[in-house]
């Protein structure tokens, strides 16, 4: 008996690790498709290990590529169009949102034309920021690594209950002093002019000149973090680590002026150091008393980040539908959440007020009307 044809789905993989000859890209296209949708993120190493280890052959590094590229333009559609749908998805969130402000602007290049950046700021996002939010906003970008390689930018606050918060983001090419210059502009046009308002970023390259070009009646800070991650670049020890982060921290000039004597002691030019290269606003003395907003950090920026991670691989119209989608069903679920409060004073609020509350050794009140009581520290 000589069986000649096999029916049945054939995965048995090969006892020869040899360079497999029969794997085609379009069946590579076909096992990774799906793995793919889910794992965006992957690039063609992941591929072409995730092909040996499955199916126990030897897979070119092109082969890998190329059936990595077939399976994302199968569920995509072509990077080359992605410019089309832009104006597409333009023209429909306009209709829906009239009054959001969404920029696109191209490159002519000969007879054709190629895509350079993008801005967006939602309607709903800028109003919620502008009734209701900190005068605080991040600024920060992060890299695509998708077909686009390209800078995702963002502009983000806090609100009441110190959530994060979306006013915009955009894209564009690289971080270069005109593409933040034109983003920061595109978010001027989008909040206007807000009293009291603070910048935050991480000063890196372009976007310091930028924030004070476009906002220069803005508090201009710098990203503690990034500060301090710098600065141990050039200096470190036991003293600055004991100082340097108590010193942003000091909400007095004396007690801040403590902290950088100690630093000035051990590594007299670190000061000079600070006054060079990092002359924005990083300590909290030095903060204006009236935005009422001490964040050291803009971590804001980095949630954000975190969240939109999973998205950077796409393209330039799936990304920017994408954060519009997760931006809509944060703010859905924020409402569903407000209408369980039965409290006009929000949760977090409370628990500060109680924390405080906890510290106070004797307290005398005196109720002088139904909604009015006098409260006396006693001292010991």
């Amino acid at each position: 008996m000589q069986i000649k044809v096999l029916p049945s789905d054939h995965d048995c993989p090969t006892t020869k690790l040899v360079v497999g000859k029969m794997a085609s890209q379009d069946w590579c296209a076909d096992r990774l498709g799906d793995w793919l949708k889910k794992n965006p993120t992957k690039r063609a190493k992941d591929c072409k290990e995730k092909l040996e280890d499955d199916y126990g052959i030897k897979l070119k590094y092109s082969k890998a590529w190329s059936g990595m590229k077939l399976a994302i333009d199968q569920f995509h559609g072509s990077y080359y169009v992605t410019c089309d749908f832009l104006f597409i998805w333009l023209v429909m969130i306009q209709l829906l949102r009239a009054l959001s402000l969404i920029e696109i602007e191209l490159d002519k290049i000969g007879k054709k034309q190629r895509f350079r950046r993008m801005f967006v700021a939602l309607k709903p996002c800028v109003d919620g920021f502008l009734a209701g939010c900190r005068p605080f906003v991040g600024i920060d970008a992060s890299s695509l690594h998708g077909k686009y390689r390209g800078q995702l930018a963002s502009a983000t606050s806090v609100d009441e209950h110190n959530w994060l918060y979306h006013i915009a983001y955009g894209i564009f090419d690289s971080e270069t002093e005109d593409n933040w210059k034109w983003f920061l502009q595109q978010l001027s046009r989008a909040i206007g002019d807000v009293p009291n308002l603070v910048i935050c970023s991480d000063a890196c390259k372009g976007l310091e000149k930028a924030v004070g070009a476009v906002f220069p009646n803005a508090e201009n800070r710098e990203c503690m973090r990034h500060l301090y991650q710098n600065f141990l670049k050039h200096y470190s020890g036991d003293v600055i680590t004991d100082h340097l982060y108590p010193a942003a921290r000091s909400y007095t000039e004396g007690l801040f002026k403590f902290h950088m004597h100690k630093i000035a002691e051990f590594a007299p030019q670190s000061i000079e150091y600070l006054q060079t290269h990092h002359s924005r606003i990083w300590y909290r003395c030095g903060f204006s008393e009236n935005n009422k907003c001490d964040y050291l950090t803009n971590n804001v920026s980095e949630s954000f980040n975190a969240q939109v991670k999973h998205l950077k691989g796409l393209f330039v119209h799936e990304l920017v539908d994408r954060i519009r989608e997760l931006i809509m069903e944060k703010r859905y679920l924020r409402k569903k959440i407000a209408r369980q409060w039965e409290d006009g004073i929000l949760p977090g609020v409370i628990k500060d007020l109680n924390l405080i509350s906890n510290h106070l050794k004797v307290v005398k009140v005196k109720v002088s009307d139904d909604d009015i009581a006098e409260v006396t520290l006693l001292d010991d």
